[in-house]
């Protein structure tokens, strides 16, 4: 009973299950989002400077480099549902699976919110909880690997980096806020802004990745240069 009373008064003063109902179901991205002024430090600019495209995005080999790397990736399915006392989201994308706890940066876990189907776990989207401030849901993520916010033109994540996920239901979209915290690779904190479209499905489908590749750059290279 105890146990019961004290998941009930999780729910309602921490996570507002109203709206939660709000976030939940399957989304698609809606346009390419938006980003603030990127003005990084001189160890960002060092990080931004020794990045290969060709060699070093980690999509090459089916990771992640960042929680934003995936919100805005086009065309992949991407599913919200809330459980007792966490939020689970589901991304097409690697067969990425996030499971987050609706609380305080107590109940953070030591290991990685994200592992893919086979059981992988990538600290590139850091360790998370989450929590209600009316009707925006808000997930805080702390100890990252090194990884990409942008892998165009490697703008970088570092250990240090915090960040701080804002979803809210928008004229029937769902609006997503990304800030970027990093005293030591951002002069201020990088907001990244994104929408999508609910779509009238229940399932998301498998990716199955084998390894990626930039053939389509290298041609669109080519082409450009002939």
């Amino acid at each position: 009973m105890k146990n019961t009373l004290a998941t009930l008064l999780l729910l309602v003063c921490c996570t507002g299950f109203s709206s939660a109902q709000d976030v939940e179901g399957i989304w698609l991205l809606d346009g390419p989002g938006t980003e603030g002024e990127i003005l990084l430090t001189a160890e960002g600019s060092r990080l931004q400077d020794e990045y290969d495209l060709l060699e070093d995005d980690p999509s090459l080999a089916c990771v992640p480099a960042s929680a934003s790397r995936i919100w805005a990736n086009p065309n992949s399915r991407i599913k919200i549902e809330q459980a007792d006392s966490s939020i689970l989201i589901s991304y097409e994308l690697f067969d990425l699976r996030r499971e987050i706890p609706l609380g305080d940066v107590t109940i953070m876990s030591d290991l990685p919110s994200t592992r893919n189907l086979e059981g992988t776990y990538f600290a590139e989207m850091g360790s998370s909880f989450a929590w209600y401030e009316d009707d925006v849901l808000v997930i805080e993520s702390r100890k990252h690997a090194p990884g990409y916010i942008r892998t165009s033109r490697g703008i970088p994540q570092a250990e240090t980096t915090v960040t701080r996920e804002e979803l809210r239901i928008t004229d029937g979209r769902l609006h997503i806020t990304h800030t970027y915290m990093d005293e030591n690779l951002f002069e201020k904190p990088l907001v990244l802004e994104y929408f999508y479209e609910r779509l009238d499905e229940t399932e998301i489908l498998l990716y199955e990745c084998t390894g990626a590749d930039y053939d389509w750059f290298l041609e669109l290279n080519e082409s450009q240069t002939r």
